[in-house]
C-alpha cells in the first residue's frame, strides 16, 4: 500500500493449473479489491510479464505506464529490469 497516493499493488496472484477455469483467480482479485477499498485505496496496480491479458479481460485492469507507479515503486521497477507491463484499475 502506498498511502500518500491512495494506491496499492496486487503483487502476487497465482492459481494452480489444476484449479484453472474455476473462477478462483477472479475471486482472489475481487478480495484484494474489496480489501483495498476498505483501506481507502482508489487505484490498484499490478505488474505482469505473463498474465497481462487475464488482468485486462477477467479482472478489469487497463494498461498503464511506469509513470502510473508511485515514485518508490517506480524506482524498484526500473532497477528490476524485468520489463513487466503495468496494469491499473481505478476503484470507485
Amino acid at each position: 500500500v502506498y498511502p500518500d497516493q491512495r494506491t496499492a499493488e496486487l503483487a502476487s496472484l497465482f492459481v494452480s493449473p489444476a484449479h484453472e477455469n474455476q473462477g478462483i483467480g477472479r475471486k482472489l482479485a475481487q478480495f484484494v479489491e474489496d480489501r483495498a477499498r476498505a483501506l481507502g485505496v482508489t487505484t490498484l496496480l499490478a505488474l505482469s510479464t505473463q498474465a497481462f491479458a487475464w488482468f485486462q479481460s477477467k479482472a478489469g485492469f487497463a494498461e498503464g505506464t511506469p509513470d502510473d507507479l508511485p515514485p518508490s515503486r517506480r524506482d524498484r521497477y526500473e532497477q528490476s529490469g524485468r520489463k513487466s507491463k503495468v496494469l491499473i484499475k481505478r476503484l470507485p
